[in-house]
């Protein structure tokens, strides 16, 4: 590889320092770099975001600094450009962080020499359905969420394919990519899925039904999730959240028509470890 891009976390890389090393290692040996700095939730129209936007087509890599949030950020932006990454984890837990921040520079030397594989990650696609009116789709890497605010409970319909499949009340309902299986949807209860396959789950969170399980549904479906008004009741708050963004104000009636999208996120890998023997070792 020769053409590189660093995508860094403003809080988890002070000043920059990290993406200014790995930019000048790079330039050392010959080959072309380019930093963007970028905060969680950074403006969709911002200088930072339409910079990553116009990359050109033959970047050869993006390298990320930060934890899976900005690694599920940065990659919701690059999703049509189809460009490969790979994550330097500064956060926590770093289940899409290929790279721990003290291994840096032998990373690096294995992305020049070619020594890698490149794995693809199914996304979702996402169009808020808003007074009958369909907004812009949008992409997600780990989940599409819609859920109540605060203490709030809503009522949701779940439809698969145009078939009524359930009505359930409570927090909210998460629909996660496998990759986003060991994100929200592990910590609400859902099942733990290889990333590398190709699947939809549909967990409900902190649902009042006695009996309320998870569902998972071939990629080929199409899901639907729409804000019913509680019988008796007033409405309640209901947002639409992808990957964890600003939420999407929903009303009655309102929801989301969610899918598998077209394009992938095509993750780097340097590593043999399988994903159980990462998942045992995360956990």
């Amino acid at each position: 590889m020769d053409r590189f891009f660093v995508i860094t976390n403003k809080n988890r890389d002070p000043g920059s320092e990290r993406a200014i090393q790995i930019r000048d290692y790079l330039l050392s040996h010959g080959r072309t770099c380019d930093i963007a700095v970028i905060e969680r939730d950074s403006d969709p129209e911002s200088d930072v975001v339409r910079k990553i936007q116009a990359l050109p087509d033959d970047t050869e890599a993006v390298i990320v600094l930060g934890g899976d949030g900005t690694f599920i950020q940065a990659a919701g932006i690059l999703a049509p450009k189809k460009i490969p990454m790979i994550g330097v984890n500064t956060g926590h837990l770093g289940y899409l962080a290929e790279v721990d921040k003290e291994m840096i520079t032998p990373a690096l030397d294995k992305l020049m020499d070619g020594d890698f594989e490149i794995e693809e990650r199914m996304m979702l696609s996402g169009t808020p359905v808003i007074d009958g009116r369909c907004l812009e789709n949008t992409y997600a890497v780990n989940d599409i969420v819609v859920k109540a605010s605060g203490s709030s409970v809503g009522t949701f319909r779940i439809e698969v394919n145009g078939t009524y499949l359930t009505t359930v009340s409570g927090d909210g309902i998460i629909v996660a990519t496998p990759t986003g299986s060991t994100a929200y949807n592990m910590s609400a209860g859902g099942p733990i899925v290889e990333p590398g396959s190709s699947m939809i789950v549909i967990t409900p969170i902190c649902p009042l039904e006695v009996v309320s399980r998870s569902v998972v549904l071939s990629a080929a479906d199409t899901v639907v999730i729409k804000l019913m008004k509680p019988s008796g009741r007033r409405s309640r708050s209901v947002g639409a959240y992808f990957d964890g963004n600003a939420a999407i104000p929903l009303s009655d009636e309102d929801g989301v028509i969610i899918k598998k999208a077209e394009v992938s996120t095509r993750l780097i890998r340097l590593s043999r470890e399988s994903f159980l023997e990462v998942l045992s070792r995360k956990m």
